[in-house]
């Protein structure tokens, strides 16, 4: 066999073909596949990221609903505004009910108007009362008892303990500052 120009050129077209098909198929067509693979990448992470975000989502939903049903309860502990007479006539009942005599139950001013808001802009607020009571001082005891155990949130904010010594022995002087935290019955 003899190789003449005509072959040699037969084996180089031979030989171009594979190249340019390399060349022109399918390096761009790798290229556009690794584009894609970049792309399937970054969207997999992206969703990865959403499910995630989602899945948090679903703890939130449950925490807000638990969150609600505090606050519910919180609710139905605090007086509206017009129940806190009833409230001054209970503290009075179990003063009463714990052999103490009443010398005062009245509510008091802050200097920022008749009651202490807790959030001004908020539908919460809170009332210091001023209570004074005598008694024996176990009295006094059951009656802080009874007062813990009430459905209303109530704090004790400030409370000064005298010892009465023409009663007897036991027998106290108790005054005592209590904020009722109640629901407002309107703005302002």
């Amino acid at each position: 066999m003899k190789f003449g120009t005509r072959e040699i050129v037969f084996i180089i077209i031979l030989m171009a073909i594979p190249v340019g098909a390399w060349w022109f198929v399918f390096r761009p067509a790798n290229v556009r596949d690794d584009e894609m693979m970049r792309q399937i990448e970054t969207r997999q992470q992206k969703l990865q990221a959403l499910n995630r975000a989602t899945a948090t989502i679903g703890n939130l939903k449950v925490e807000i609903a638990s969150l609600e049903d505090a606050i519910k309860f919180f609710r139905s502990k605090l007086p509206s505004e017009k129940e806190i007479d009833k409230i001054l006539q209970e503290v009075w009942r179990l003063a009463e009910a714990n052999k103490l005599t009443t010398k005062s139950i009245r509510t008091l001013k802050s200097a920022s108007g008749s009651v202490t808001l807790t959030d001004p802009a908020g539908p919460y607020a809170e009332q210091p009362i001023s209570i004074q009571l005598e008694g024996p001082f176990t009295g006094f005891y059951g009656f802080l008892l009874a007062l813990e155990s009430q459905p209303r949130i109530m704090r004790i904010q400030q409370m000064d303990i005298k010892k009465i010594d023409k009663h007897g022995e036991g027998y106290i002087r108790v005054d005592c500052t209590v904020s009722i935290f109640f629901e407002r019955s309107g703005k302002g």
